[in-house]
């Protein structure tokens, strides 16, 4: 047996054993759900996961299905729909230059058999012996121009229908780009803009940072208030969180309660700033039930903040970004800490310790 094949055999087992452990039947969406989890593919999974785990470590079925319809099944049905509409769309393009040049093409001829009606019946002023003959093709010239000036208008509604067309495919594709809870980027984007963004620092030796934010003790927020509360929660700190940003800047929904902003252009202390103003706009709303207008309090986040560096993948740099946003929730929340934070208080542990 390959190690491959072996390797994949041991997450099976881990999956399994799990699934066990929390109480929840083997059924196909659950094992290929805490497969994903065991495997390790994505983070955001495992940690909605331990915020789903209560107090015995167990978890319900009902919020196990709520995970495979988010982590699984959303994710992977919102790639699909964008690379169908990515496709679509190149196809889309193809076809309307093809027309667009067809239309050029037919327009050009139409004049080209205008001129040549013309000098047609000027040979035949000059050579009636001819008369009859040019006369002919001078009719299936005019029955040309005729058809041609037909399919010119039906390109031209083609074109227009097309261009229609275009701009559903783009409204499909906005969509699919979009979380729907809160109306900011969902994951799909972050990764994509994250991807391209990284090339574009590369090629253009600008700066770049990562900004990872994690809403603090939501998880007792929702269960004192509910899931509704909850819901007004991310959508308000959204709001807050997208006042702040601007031009290239890429606000997302990394996952539950986490949000991340691509910063293009942007030096590692310059992030930090705009974190912090982030930060301190978000503890500044005090959150009332919108019904009962029931005081709620207030909300803290914890961010972590990293800089493109050479070399770097989309990888690295969430996780130096995850790792400053775990120091932040140690040195105890509501604070915003960056990779140079972290470096500094090793060199200072170091210097210490001689």
């Amino acid at each position: 047996m390959s190690a491959c094949v072996e390797a994949t055999h041991r997450i099976a087992e881990i999956a399994l054993g799990a699934l066990k452990k929390i109480g929840l039947a083997a059924i196909p969406r659950n094992f290929e759900l805490w497969y994903a989890h065991a495997e390790g593919r994505s983070p955001e999974l495992s940690r909605a996961i331990q915020v789903a785990t209560d107090t015995d470590g167990k978890i319900s079925q009902e919020a196990a299905d709520e995970l495979f319809k988010e982590h699984i099944q959303h994710v992977d049905l919102s790639r699909d729909v964008i690379d169908l509409v990515s496709r679509f769309q190149a196809e889309i393009s193809d076809l309307f230059d093809a027309i667009e040049q067809t239309g050029e093409n037919t327009s050009g001829h139409h004049r080209k058999l205008s001129d040549l009606s013309v000098q047609l019946r000027q040979t035949t002023e000059e050579y009636p012996a001819v008369g009859k003959l040019l006369e002919g093709v001078i009719t299936v010239a005019q029955d040309m121009r005729v058809e041609n000036e037909k399919l010119e208008h039906r390109l031209a509604d083609s074109a227009n229908e097309i261009s229609t067309l275009q701009r559903n495919v783009e409204n499909i594709q906005a969509e699919a780009m979009k979380d729907s809870l809160t109306g900011i980027a969902n994951r799909s984007m972050f990764d994509k803009s994250l991807a391209q963004q990284l090339v574009e620092a590369v090629s253009s030796n600008e700066p770049l940072s990562l900004v990872m934010a994690d809403i603090d003790n939501f998880k007792k927020f929702n269960d004192k208030w509910g899931h509704q509360t909850g819901d007004q929660v991310l959508r308000l700190v959204a709001e807050v969180m997208n006042a702040n940003v601007k031009g290239q800047d890429v606000l997302a929904r990394y996952g539950g309660e986490e949000f991340a902003i691509v910063l293009p252009g942007t030096s590692l202390n310059h992030a930090h700033m705009l974190a912090d103003r982030i930060r301190t706009a978000i503890e500044s709303r005090r959150l009332k039930k919108r019904r009962t207008k029931e005081d709620l309090g207030v909300i803290t986040m914890s961010m972590g903040v990293g800089a493109h560096r050479e070399g770097d993948t989309t990888e690295t740099i969430i996780e130096r970004a995850d790792e400053c946003l775990y120091a932040a929730k140690a040195r105890g929340r509501n604070l915003v800490v960056n990779e140079e934070d972290i470096k500094e208080d090793g060199e200072n542990k170091r210097g210490s310790a001689a």
